[in-house]
């Protein structure tokens, strides 16, 4: 209903207030349809069925007042809004619009803002009210179609009377079910015991079917056989007895439940595959991070993904200059789709680190590679860093993840980096004022990167883990455990609960010794 144009009658004898009116409604998505006094209105309102109703009082032929009162009557269950548009500002004139039919009032000469506003209360009103009536014919739908089979029978076992929907079920008219013994309705070995079973139900009362809901099986006119639900239920009258019984055909429930165990083994089939298809994603992924420069003894990292396979991607590598260069990426969405989108990205970050560039001519280049590979609405969150131990210096580009931080020996914050630039993938480079930051350090620190997944993961009560969190954990764990120290200060924080996204942290050395890390 939101997305779709009302149909709005209008009922006004003055032309400017129908342009107006007229006016109005086009701002608001809703289609007029004009009539010029009562008697048009309440035949347009029957040829038309318009959503909403917008009436003047005042009006030749038939005024406003009389129309209401036709209008109301046509419609029956159905609600459309009448809304009194009438300079007619009177109690009493009020007071018997809406008596006689209407649903509010809108004095003239109108204001648009207040317009618009019971416009839009209107729609929701009519928008809970089409979801309504289609629960409701939902429901009465599932009732009419959810019906059972009632036959009555006396102590001999002879059917006394059926319904129509008995009838169906088993293929016979009334008048061949009626009179016939219920042996008609059973296959064998049941047919044979029947008379048997009910006669010692009768002198014993021991209770086998009487009572209870059991699946049997039954036997239609043409000879078919075929599930059925039967509960039965003794009646005592005054000089004889009767059983009710009522039977439902599961012929469609079996059939849904064999159809529902197939559909579960091809989506567990399907399930294995997607499978195979995500280690298969892994391993390609892994042999494009050069994962030998991850063991750098300058770097800790972790990537903990929400599901089996991480979106978020880190990278390290070093330049032949020594220089140290990292990537922390993290794409729209998670898991494999969020992989793909960082994958070309890879192979510029690793020549560019080998070409030992500026981090601003390295992003340039990965942006634009991004903004000609990525559907529109697709960007990629990174920060990038690059450092120089034996200048102490470092360049730093965080565009759309969390704060870099720079601690010191003890974690505490040193130097904060927010995010100032625009993800990658989003405008062209010329476009985009691509730069980098330079920093320093005169005593040996750490830069630690971290995607949204550490920040925005929440507790069970809705608490995220934020800043404050990440900062509390660096400061409570030594220099080179910062990273197990994250990890067991997340899982504290989510308790039993999964985080809602990738979860990665990267975490560089910045030394004052001047020598390239090693692998460890």
């Amino acid at each position: 209903m939101a997305d779709n144009a009302l149909r709005v009658l209008v009922a006004d004898d003055i032309a400017s207030n129908r342009t107006i009116v007229g006016a109005f409604l086009s701002h608001l998505n809703c289609t007029p349809i004009y009539a010029v006094d009562g008697v048009e209105a309440v035949e347009l309102f029957r040829l038309e069925s318009p959503d909403v109703v917008l009436m003047d009082l005042m009006m030749p032929r038939m005024d406003g007042f009389e129309a209401i009162k036709q209008i109301r009557a046509m419609a029956d269950d159905h609600w459309v809004p009448i809304i009194i548009l009438s300079a007619l500002s009177g109690e009493g004139d009020v007071v018997h619009g809406l008596e006689i039919g209407a649903d509010d009032y809108l004095a003239k000469p109108l204001s648009f803002p207040v317009f618009a506003a019971r416009f839009k209360a209107l729609r929701r009103l009519l928008d809970m009210q089409r979801r309504l009536s289609g629960s409701l014919e939902q429901v009465r739908a599932v009732a009419n179609g959810v019906i059972d089979g009632i036959i009555s029978a006396d102590e001999h076992g002879t059917i006394l009377s059926v319904n129509r929907s008995a009838t169906k079920i088993f293929g016979y008219s009334a008048n061949e079910m009626v009179g016939q013994n219920l042996r008609l309705l059973m296959p064998p070995p049941y047919r044979d015991g029947h008379d048997d079973y009910l006669a010692r139900y009768l002198a014993t009362g021991e209770k086998h079917l009487i009572g209870q809901i059991r699946e049997l099986p039954g036997v239609r006119k043409d000879g078919s056989e075929f599930p059925l639900e039967l509960g039965v239920s003794d009646i005592a009258l005054p000089n004889r007895r009767m059983f009710i019984g009522v039977v439902r055909d599961v012929s469609e429930q079996r059939r849904i439940q064999r159809q529902l165990a197939e559909d579960a083994a091809r989506l567990q089939r399907y399930h294995d595959e997607s499978e195979r298809e995500q280690e298969l994603a892994m391993a390609i992924m892994e042999r494009q991070v050069r994962s030998d420069w991850l063991r750098d003894s300058a770097v800790q990292y972790a990537v903990m993904p929400a599901r089996n396979f991480s979106g978020d991607v880190v990278s390290v590598a070093r330049s032949p200059q020594g220089a140290l260069y990292a990537m922390l990426a993290d794409a729209t969405g998670h898991g494999l789709a969020a992989a793909v989108s960082v994958l070309p990205a890879l192979g510029a970050f690793y020549r560019g680190a080998a070409g030992n560039q500026s981090l601003t001519v390295l992003v340039n280049e990965l942006n634009g590679l991004l903004c000609g590979l990525l559907p529109r609405g697709r960007f990629v969150a990174a920060a990038l860093v690059r450092l120089d131990d034996a200048s102490r210096r470092g360049q730093i580009w965080v565009g759309g993840v969390p704060d870099v931080l720079q601690v010191d020996d003890s974690g505490r914050v040193i130097q904060r980096f927010v995010s100032r630039q625009l993800p990658l993938g989003i405008l062209p480079s010329a476009e985009a004022g691509i730069s980098h930051d330079e920093f320093g350090w005169n005593e040996a620190s750490q830069i630690v990167l971290c995607s949204d997944g550490l920040t925005e993961a929440e507790s069970a009560g809705g608490e995220a883990f934020g800043m404050r969190g990440l900062e509390a954990a660096l400061q409570s764990t030594p220099r080179d455990a910062r990273v197990s120290g994250l990890r067991q200060a997340l899982t504290r924080h989510l308790g039993r609960q999964a985080a809602g996204d990738d979860v990665s942290v990267l975490i560089l050395d910045c030394r004052l010794d001047g020598t390239t890390g090693v692998a460890r």
